[in-house]
């Protein structure tokens, strides 16, 4: 059967969506994206009316919005803790926004020229988007021991002028410093929510009470437990054992593991380093975890599993269906393989606490505050509750040292 040719509307629909992703409004031309569609551009104002009348069409009936509400699937979400689901939430819309900087900028640097009528597609546009946003929050947000629910109707539409503020400050002005990284901004968007699910607001007000952070995010783990772990990795194969060696070797995120490309790897006799994040930085793998060698620079968990794929991903992990791997599946993958696990909580490790490991082993060997705050992005500030659980761990050892010494 003969495949169904699109209409001449659609195609010039499609190819605004994609000249405007790609290179923005102001420098679209009406003639460029009617040679895209492959129309007159005579049609082209007689379907729209101006390149303005056809960016309205574009933000109500292209791809534009469809992308989001398609990165999600509900029944997935369901199963997903709340954290675990807000984290993913945010890293597949951000991933979107990037690739629609330039149309995000444009509409919002140029909307003062949009007729009324095309201000209102704009809105109507931003409005599927909150609407869809809530859809989504209602699902993991919603709180059925709490007698004052959370309205994420009001959560929804302040996301949404997050997201859009993000997708313009980023793509425009990337010295902002409004936050150390994307990593970061996620994280403090996550606890932000899970702050109100928690407690929510009794007033009409959503309350914006500064947020504690959860204590996994600094607390270390001894080291039979993070030996436990890699064991345990490695007998599960190679992707998973290297997947852990990373979060201990390197002190790399979940978010910042599902973004690694297999070019992000360098190394040879002398180092092993990993370029990291959108804005690249630099952060070694180490050979040494907790006083055990894992390998050689060029021969450790991460290596083998990289010498071992004869796929032609470009992601440096992959999921079961050879997609690249995902945060939530980064996420699932460390509680799998501590299930079984106790830290000295009581409770089964977190997978922050692996980062916290690698933060406070790097401070005793002697690594400054303001060289871990450049191999990991975060603000020194951010970095204190480490600085004094490094500094209780010093004294410590010390301690003990001196006990073992006779009178």
């Amino acid at each position: 059967m003969a495949v169904k040719r699109k209409s001449a509307r659609q195609r010039l629909i499609n190819a605004a969506f994609q000249l405007f992703s790609s290179q923005g409004v102001a420098a679209t031309t009406t003639r460029q994206v009617a040679d895209l569609a492959g129309v007159n551009e005579v049609t082209l104002f007689r379907q729209f009316g101006s390149k303005h009348g056809l960016l309205s069409a574009v933000m109500e009936e292209a791809e534009v919005l469809s992308r989001l509400d398609s990165c999600f699937d509900r029944e997935t979400v369901q199963q997903m803790t709340p954290d675990q689901a807000l984290r993913n939430y945010f890293v597949q819309s951000l991933d979107t926004l990037d690739q629609l900087a330039e149309l995000v900028c444009s509409v919002v640097g140029e909307a003062g020229q949009f007729s009324t009528t095309n201000q209102q597609a704009v809105g109507r546009g931003l409005q599927s988007v909150k609407g869809f946003t809530n859809d989504y929050f209602s699902l993991i947000l919603a709180d059925s021991e709490s007698s004052s629910p959370l309205a994420t109707d009001q959560v929804a539409g302040l996301v949404t002028a997050l997201l859009v503020s993000y997708a313009v400050i980023d793509g425009t002005t990337p010295y902002h410093a409004l936050w150390p990284n994307r990593e970061t901004l996620i994280e403090w968007l996550v606890q932000w929510l899970l702050c109100l699910r928690s407690r929510p607001p009794t007033g009409p007000y959503l309350s914006l009470a500064p947020v504690t952070p959860m204590a996994s995010t600094t607390a270390d783990l001894p080291a039979p437990v993070v030996h436990r772990i890699l064991q345990t990795a490695r007998k599960a194969g190679a992707q998973s054992y290297a997947i852990v060696y990373v979060l201990f070797g390197a002190g790399l995120t979940p978010e910042e593991i599902a973004q690694l490309q297999r070019v992000n790897a360098v190394y040879d006799q002398r180092q092993h380093i990993l370029q990291v994040g959108h804005q690249p930085r630099q952060v070694p793998v180490n050979q040494w975890i907790m006083g055990h060698r894992y390998g050689t620079y060029t021969k450790n968990p991460l290596t083998r599993w990289l010498k071992s794929r004869n796929d032609e991903a470009a992601a440096m992990f992959i999921g079961s269906a050879g997609q690249p791997m995902t945060t939530p599946l980064v996420r699932q993958l460390w509680t799998d393989l501590t299930t079984d696990i106790v830290a000295p909580t009581g409770q089964p490790p977190a997978i922050e606490q692996a980062r916290a490991t690698w933060c406070i082993e790097m401070l005793l060997k002697g690594l400054t505050p303001q060289g871990l705050s450049l191999l990991t992005g975060l603000a020194e500030d951010q970095l204190i509750p480490l600085v004094q659980k490094a500094q209780e761990r010093a004294a410590l050892e010390e301690a003990l040292r001196l006990d073992r010494q006779p009178d």
